[in-house]
Protein backbone atom coordinates (compact mmCIF):
# COMPACT_ATOMS: atom_id res chain seq x y z
CA UNK A 1 0.00 0.00 0.00
CA UNK A 2 2.62 2.30 -0.43
CA UNK A 3 2.04 5.54 -1.64
CA UNK A 4 -1.70 5.34 -0.71
CA UNK A 5 -3.03 8.10 1.71
CA UNK A 6 -6.69 6.67 1.57
CA UNK A 7 -10.04 8.72 1.48
CA UNK A 8 -9.83 12.67 1.37
CA UNK A 9 -12.26 15.14 2.42
CA UNK A 10 -11.33 17.69 0.70
CA UNK A 11 -13.59 19.95 3.47
CA UNK A 12 -10.52 21.66 6.20
CA UNK A 13 -11.16 18.88 8.37
CA UNK A 14 -8.23 16.97 8.85
CA UNK A 15 -8.93 15.17 11.78
CA UNK A 16 -11.75 13.20 10.54
CA UNK A 17 -9.90 12.77 6.73
CA UNK A 18 -7.01 11.51 8.70
CA UNK A 19 -9.29 8.92 10.71
CA UNK A 20 -10.94 7.61 7.79
CA UNK A 21 -7.90 7.36 6.09
CA UNK A 22 -6.27 5.06 8.98
CA UNK A 23 -9.85 3.42 8.96
CA UNK A 24 -9.89 2.96 5.12
CA UNK A 25 -6.31 1.26 5.00
CA UNK A 26 -7.24 -1.15 7.74
CA UNK A 27 -9.69 -1.64 5.93
CA UNK A 28 -8.49 -2.98 2.33
CA UNK A 29 -10.07 0.69 1.13
CA UNK A 30 -13.20 0.67 2.31
CA UNK A 31 -15.44 1.84 4.85
CA UNK A 32 -19.12 2.39 5.70
CA UNK A 33 -21.31 5.40 5.47
CA UNK A 34 -21.79 4.98 9.32
CA UNK A 35 -17.75 4.98 9.82
CA UNK A 36 -17.55 8.01 7.90
CA UNK A 37 -20.35 9.84 9.33
CA UNK A 38 -18.20 8.48 12.80
CA UNK A 39 -15.36 10.46 12.23
CA UNK A 40 -17.02 13.98 11.34
CA UNK A 41 -18.07 13.70 7.66
CA UNK A 42 -21.69 15.34 7.22
CA UNK A 43 -24.15 12.85 4.82
CA UNK A 44 -23.80 15.93 2.56
CA UNK A 45 -20.01 15.51 2.19
CA UNK A 46 -20.59 11.10 1.78
CA UNK A 47 -22.28 12.72 -1.55
CA UNK A 48 -19.91 15.47 -2.70
CA UNK A 49 -16.64 12.98 -2.01
CA UNK A 50 -18.49 10.24 -5.04
CA UNK A 51 -19.17 13.29 -7.26
CA UNK A 52 -15.06 14.07 -6.96
CA UNK A 53 -14.45 10.87 -7.30
CA UNK A 54 -12.47 10.56 -4.05
CA UNK A 55 -15.03 7.70 -3.14
CA UNK A 56 -16.78 5.11 -5.01
CA UNK A 57 -19.92 4.24 -3.82
CA UNK A 58 -19.32 -0.19 -4.12
CA UNK A 59 -22.78 -1.29 -2.32
CA UNK A 60 -25.52 0.46 -0.21
CA UNK A 61 -23.81 2.22 3.01
CA UNK A 62 -20.30 1.09 1.55
CA UNK A 63 -17.38 3.17 -0.10
CA UNK A 64 -14.15 2.74 -1.16
CA UNK A 65 -11.12 5.01 -1.45
CA UNK A 66 -10.70 5.24 -5.32
CA UNK A 67 -6.95 5.66 -4.91
CA UNK A 68 -6.98 2.08 -2.67
CA UNK A 69 -4.65 -0.69 -4.08
CA UNK A 70 -6.54 -3.74 -5.34
CA UNK A 71 -5.39 -6.75 -3.82
CA UNK A 72 -6.42 -10.81 -3.70
CA UNK A 73 -8.80 -10.84 -1.03
CA UNK A 74 -10.53 -7.45 -1.86
CA UNK A 75 -14.05 -9.44 -2.47
CA UNK A 76 -13.56 -10.72 1.00
CA UNK A 77 -12.76 -7.31 2.54
CA UNK A 78 -15.60 -6.02 1.16
CA UNK A 79 -18.47 -7.61 2.65
CA UNK A 80 -16.36 -8.13 6.11
CA UNK A 81 -15.99 -4.10 6.57
CA UNK A 82 -19.91 -3.92 5.75
CA UNK A 83 -20.91 -6.75 8.05
CA UNK A 84 -18.33 -5.08 10.50
CA UNK A 85 -18.15 -7.02 13.90
CA UNK A 86 -21.97 -8.82 13.41
CA UNK A 87 -20.19 -11.66 10.95
CA UNK A 88 -16.90 -13.69 10.33
CA UNK A 89 -15.95 -15.31 6.87
CA UNK A 90 -16.87 -19.44 7.41
CA UNK A 91 -17.46 -22.67 6.23
CA UNK A 92 -15.98 -22.97 2.62
CA UNK A 93 -14.44 -19.34 2.40
CA UNK A 94 -12.74 -20.14 5.77
CA UNK A 95 -11.15 -23.31 4.47
CA UNK A 96 -10.27 -21.30 1.01
CA UNK A 97 -8.49 -18.73 2.84
CA UNK A 98 -6.41 -20.77 5.29
CA UNK A 99 -5.39 -23.42 2.76
CA UNK A 100 -7.39 -26.61 3.71
CA UNK A 101 -8.69 -28.75 1.02
CA UNK A 102 -9.91 -28.11 -2.51
CA UNK A 103 -13.46 -26.67 -1.78
CA UNK A 104 -13.74 -24.11 -4.58
CA UNK A 105 -16.40 -22.58 -3.16
CA UNK A 106 -19.05 -21.05 -5.09
CA UNK A 107 -19.43 -18.28 -3.04
CA UNK A 108 -18.71 -16.67 -0.14
CA UNK A 109 -19.49 -17.96 3.03
CA UNK A 110 -20.54 -15.67 6.25
CA UNK A 111 -21.86 -16.94 9.33
CA UNK A 112 -24.06 -13.94 10.58
CA UNK A 113 -26.59 -13.10 13.15
CA UNK A 114 -28.05 -10.32 11.21
CA UNK A 115 -31.58 -11.23 9.99
CA UNK A 116 -31.98 -9.04 6.93
CA UNK A 117 -31.73 -10.92 3.45
CA UNK A 118 -28.98 -11.10 1.98
CA UNK A 119 -27.71 -8.11 0.05
CA UNK A 120 -25.84 -10.05 -2.79
CA UNK A 121 -26.49 -13.58 -4.60
CA UNK A 122 -22.88 -13.76 -4.26
CA UNK A 123 -22.72 -14.64 -0.25
CA UNK A 124 -24.07 -17.78 1.33
CA UNK A 125 -25.20 -16.86 4.65
CA UNK A 126 -25.27 -19.27 7.49
CA UNK A 127 -27.65 -17.60 10.36
CA UNK A 128 -26.02 -18.24 13.82
CA UNK A 129 -23.63 -16.31 15.99
CA UNK A 130 -19.58 -17.29 15.89
CA UNK A 131 -17.75 -17.22 19.61
CA UNK A 132 -14.80 -14.35 19.59
CA UNK A 133 -12.74 -17.11 20.38
CA UNK A 134 -13.83 -19.26 17.38
CA UNK A 135 -12.70 -16.44 15.22
CA UNK A 136 -9.29 -14.67 14.25
CA UNK A 137 -8.57 -11.50 12.05
CA UNK A 138 -6.07 -11.16 9.34
CA UNK A 139 -5.32 -7.96 7.58
CA UNK A 140 -8.91 -6.88 7.18
CA UNK A 141 -10.60 -10.45 7.66
CA UNK A 142 -12.64 -11.54 10.14
CA UNK A 143 -12.55 -15.48 9.56
CA UNK A 144 -13.17 -18.71 11.69
CA UNK A 145 -10.32 -20.23 13.27
CA UNK A 146 -9.32 -23.53 11.12
CA UNK A 147 -10.79 -25.79 14.03
CA UNK A 148 -14.00 -23.84 14.10
CA UNK A 149 -14.03 -24.13 10.14
CA UNK A 150 -13.60 -27.89 10.09
CA UNK A 151 -16.20 -28.34 12.82
CA UNK A 152 -18.49 -26.28 10.65
CA UNK A 153 -17.85 -28.31 7.74
CA UNK A 154 -18.09 -31.84 9.32
CA UNK A 155 -21.64 -30.61 10.29
CA UNK A 156 -22.54 -30.78 6.68
CA UNK A 157 -21.90 -29.41 3.36
CA UNK A 158 -19.22 -31.03 1.89
CA UNK A 159 -18.29 -35.15 1.18
CA UNK A 160 -16.02 -37.11 4.03
CA UNK A 161 -13.64 -36.89 1.29
CA UNK A 162 -13.45 -33.18 0.74
CA UNK A 163 -13.44 -33.03 4.97
CA UNK A 164 -10.65 -35.34 4.98
CA UNK A 165 -8.68 -33.54 2.66
CA UNK A 166 -9.91 -30.63 5.10
CA UNK A 167 -8.17 -32.39 8.15
CA UNK A 168 -5.39 -33.62 6.48
CA UNK A 169 -4.17 -30.46 5.47
CA UNK A 170 -4.96 -28.49 8.13
CA UNK A 171 -2.58 -31.03 10.43
CA UNK A 172 -0.10 -31.29 7.94
CA UNK A 173 0.61 -27.38 7.90
CA UNK A 174 0.30 -27.07 11.73
CA UNK A 175 -3.19 -25.29 11.60
CA UNK A 176 -4.86 -27.48 12.82
CA UNK A 177 -4.09 -29.88 16.41
CA UNK A 178 -5.04 -33.27 16.20
CA UNK A 179 -5.83 -33.65 19.76
CA UNK A 180 -7.78 -30.48 20.19
CA UNK A 181 -10.31 -30.72 17.34
CA UNK A 182 -11.22 -34.13 18.87
CA UNK A 183 -11.49 -33.04 22.08
CA UNK A 184 -14.06 -30.35 20.66
CA UNK A 185 -15.56 -32.64 18.33
CA UNK A 186 -16.85 -34.72 21.39
CA UNK A 187 -18.61 -31.52 22.61
CA UNK A 188 -20.65 -31.33 19.14
CA UNK A 189 -23.52 -33.53 17.60
CA UNK A 190 -23.09 -37.53 17.28
CA UNK A 191 -22.70 -36.69 13.13
CA UNK A 192 -19.91 -34.20 13.67
CA UNK A 193 -17.87 -35.85 15.78
CA UNK A 194 -17.90 -39.24 14.04
CA UNK A 195 -17.02 -37.62 10.54
CA UNK A 196 -14.42 -35.61 12.54
CA UNK A 197 -13.01 -39.15 13.88
CA UNK A 198 -12.94 -40.94 10.58
CA UNK A 199 -11.03 -37.59 9.44
CA UNK A 200 -8.67 -37.48 11.83
CA UNK A 201 -8.05 -41.26 10.96
CA UNK A 202 -6.59 -40.55 7.61
CA UNK A 203 -4.34 -38.38 9.09
CA UNK A 204 -2.21 -41.43 11.56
Amino acid sequence: MTGWTGPHADSGDSGAEQSLQELAAAQAGFFTAAQALQVGYSTEMLGTQVVRGSWIKVERDLFRAADAPHTDFEAFAKWCTWFGTAAAVSHQSAAELHGLGHLYPRFIHFSTVMAPPSPTRELALHRRSVRAQDCEKIGPLRITTPQRTALDLAAGGISQELLDEVVADGVAIGRLDAHALHEESATCEAPVAQRIERALATCR
